[in-house]
């Protein structure tokens, strides 16, 4: 059985004891009321030095791992038919010593025992996943432990996942990762570290749960009407709460003390439940996401309305979505459906290669084909880099720059060259190489600037590329090994309008991760400002950018030509020629 699987039967062991010992606590809490009523103040300080002296065994149990154990039955025994003054109180008589108080000890000493073998459980799981290299980043490390916990799960439940495909769900949905630009990916979780799940309602933490699980075990002297730590349930030591009680009892703060451990019993509960609540939401995910591929599977081809499965997606990603771009957007019923329709175009696309059909996972390219335009509204250029399942997004001309057909048939077949890049102003014909030019391509990953919107608009049955893009969408053996090349275009009816290039790559990301894949993701569209507001200063600052009525263009010479798709290419970007 592998670490996480003992692990996760460990934790489940553990709030089992939890529970039980709570109630020997409430337990104990009664007898303590019940002696007092019936004993006056004397008595019970008799009481109190009756239970010291089991304390004190127990503090030798707890310390030699059980050795004394003869030296706790001494002390029970003597204080039973001993000759202090307490043999006769009403504390000995409720048999507190040789009933509820025997089976506190027994539990108090199984609880020890199991949470000390959790936390070396937990460091033990956390060394390999460091030997692995996952834990150079802290979320890095909490992402690989909650990812093997989720799989134990899944199989003492009977559903068997691979690690993979939970790895890729937690990078994707749940963890805050920062791009080597250091644009953080997801805005939403600038404030805090936590991931959320929308499982029923409830919100789970990896961070809350892993550090719930790291003070299992733990030991903290309890202090009456005090709680050092914030999650008294998990962290405390069970046998300071006797103690404390106790310290209570011989200061003739009786009542006190069967408050504290009242209050520590439901304490205790507490957060045995919120971490078993925590164990059960992760345990819930797995089915969902299941559920949620089939249900992406099931669309049944486009809509221009909304259908039951569409919402049941809708409703998944707006509980789990934490990208406030992407909740922006889908505010609207009609971006909803839209939505709903990219998922399965972008599934059409993707599923029909043989790289993303394999489930051990994989890296291909690709490349979004449209209509494109800039806006004067910026945002970071992270935001186009939004999961680990994309791994960069390129885009090959600069600001404010139309492409040609050739250029586009480059892209997408993936033999464009910068050295071959030829820039000419359209209304005139002449040279005009933007000064400075980058010898690289505008790459998302590795910028730490703010980029100009994109949208991106579809090829309408008006454009005479659509006749083309439909042919070759029906004809899906053209894409080169390594690139899957996406139209974008309504092959049925014209569902598609104008859409931010971040949207496509959401849907892009969410189905890769569905896929346990990875993607760069390359753009074949023009930049043109298109009357929007000249923004130079800011397109200088993140690449570079060309004066009003540009085109980058690049000389194909000989090669091999996939005359279908260049046909498709050339009709829908020439018109940029004069």
């Amino acid at each position: 059985m592998e670490g996480a699987d003992i692990l996760c039967d460990s934790l489940f062991r553990w709030l089992e004891n939890r529970k039980e010992c709570a109630g020997k606590l409430l337990e104990l809490a009664q007898e303590l009321e019940d002696v007092h009523r019936g004993s006056n103040i004397a008595q019970v300080v008799g009481a109190a030095t009756t239970v010291l002296s089991i304390s004190g065994a127990l503090t030798a149990t707890v310390l030699t791992g059980g050795l004394a154990t003869p030296l706790l039955v001494a002390a029970t025994v003597g204080t039973v038919a001993g000759t202090a003054a307490s043999v006769t109180s009403p504390f000995v008589e409720a048999d507190m010593s040789s009933s509820t108080f025997n089976k506190a000890i027994e539990l108090i000493k199984e609880d020890e025992k199991v949470g000390e073998n959790i936390q070396k459980l937990l460091r033990d799981l956390k060394d390999r996943c460091g030997e692995a290299q996952l834990g150079a980043h802290a979320d890095e490390l909490d992402c690989e432990i909650t990812s093997q916990l989720m799989c134990a799960l899944a199989r003492r439940s009977n559903t068997p996942v691979h690690l993979d495909f939970l790895r890729a769900f937690n990078k994707a949905t749940f963890f805050r990762h920062m791009t080597p630009g250091g644009v953080q990916a997801f805005p939403a979780l600038r404030a805090v570290g936590f991931f959320r799940v929308m499982t029923r309602g409830l919100k789970v933490s990896a961070r809350v749960m892993m550090k719930n699980i790291g003070l299992i075990g733990t030991k903290a002297v309890a202090k009456a009407g005090s709680r050092a730590l914030g999650v008294i349930g998990l962290g405390i030591s069970l046998y300071d709460l006797i103690v404390t009680s106790e310290e209570l009892v011989k200061g003739n703060r009786v009542t006190e003390a069967s408050k504290f451990l009242r209050d520590s019993a439901r304490e205790i509960l507490d957060g045995q439940r919120k971490l078993k609540e925590q164990l059960d939401a992760m345990n819930e995910i797995i089915p969902k996401l299941f559920q949620m591929k089939n249900l992406i599977k099931d669309l049944g081809g486009y809509s221009l309305s909304m259908t039951e499965n569409g919402q049941k997606i809708m409703d998944y990603i707006m509980g789990t979505c934490t990208d406030n771009r992407v909740v922006s957007w889908l505010q609207g019923l009609t971006h909803q459906i839209e939505f709903v329709n990219l998922l399965q175009f972008c599934q059409e696309g993707l599923t029909t290669h043989e790289d993303l059909t394999n489930p051990s996972g994989g890296h291909v390219d690709i490349v979004f084909v449209a209509h494109g335009r800039i806006v004067d509204q910026f945002m970071p250029a992270g935001g186009l880099v939004p999961t680990p399942n994309i791994t960069d997004t390129v885009i090959y001309s600069p600001w404010n720059c139309r492409i040609d057909g050739n250029v586009a048939f480059a892209i997408a077949q993936d033999f464009i060259q910068v050295t071959d890049r030829e820039f000419y102003n359209t209304n005139n014909d002449v040279y005009c190489e933007p000064n400075p030019l980058p010898n690289h391509w505008n790459s998302m990953r590795g910028s730490r600037h703010d980029i100009p919107g994109i949208l991106l608009s579809p090829v309408t049955p008006e454009d005479t590329a659509w006749k083309c893009f439909q042919q070759y969408w029906m004809n899906r053996g053209m894409e080169i090994d390594n690139r899957v090349i996406i139209p974008y275009f309504a092959p049925q009816v014209n569902v598609f309008g104008e859409i931010p290039l971040f949207i496509l790559i959401f849907v892009a990301s969410f189905l890769l991760m569905l896929s346990n894949k990875t993607a760069t993701v390359h753009l074949a569209a023009c930049l043109g400002r298109e009357g929007t507001p000249a923004r130079r200063v800011e397109w200088r600052t993140q690449y570079a950018y060309t004066s009003d009525g540009t085109l980058m263009s690049v000389n194909l010479d000989d090669r091999n030509m996939n005359t279908t798709l260049f046909r498709a290419l050339r009709s829908m970007f020439d018109r940029n020629r004069r």
